[in-house]
C-alpha cells in the first residue's frame, strides 16, 4: 500500500511529509480501512499548536484521502504513522 502523510502543526509549525510503500497483511489492512471508515463525533478543528494529518493511502487503483487532528486520529491510524516515522 502506497501512502503519503502530510504531518502539519506543532509549536514550530515545520511540516513533515512522508511518502513511501508499506507491506501490509490483510488483517492489518483491514483495520486501517475499517477504522478509517467510521464516522466521528468530534470534526477537525484547527488547534493551536496542535498537530493535523492529512493521509492519502493508495490500494492497488483506490485512493483513500482522510484528514485529522491530534484529538480525533483513530489508534489504528495513529499506530500506522508511528510505524513509519520510525523507519
Amino acid at each position: 500500500m502506497k501512502y503519503e502523510i502530510n504531518i502539519e502543526g506543532g509549536f514550530t509549525g515545520i511540516p513533515k511529509t512522508y511518502k513511501g510503500e508499506q507491506s501490509l497483511n490483510n488483517e492489518e489492512k483491514t483495520k486501517l480501512l475499517l477504522s478509517l471508515q467510521k464516522t466521528f463525533a468530534d470534526e477537525n478543528t484547527k488547534t493551536r499548536d496542535g498537530f493535523n494529518y492529512k493521509l492519502k493511502l493508495t490500494d492497488h487503483e483506490i485512493v483513500y484521502n482522510f484528514e485529522f487532528d491530534e484529538f480525533n486520529i483513530p489508534k489504528e491510524v495513529r499506530m500506522f504513522i508511528e510505524s513509519i516515522i520510525k523507519k
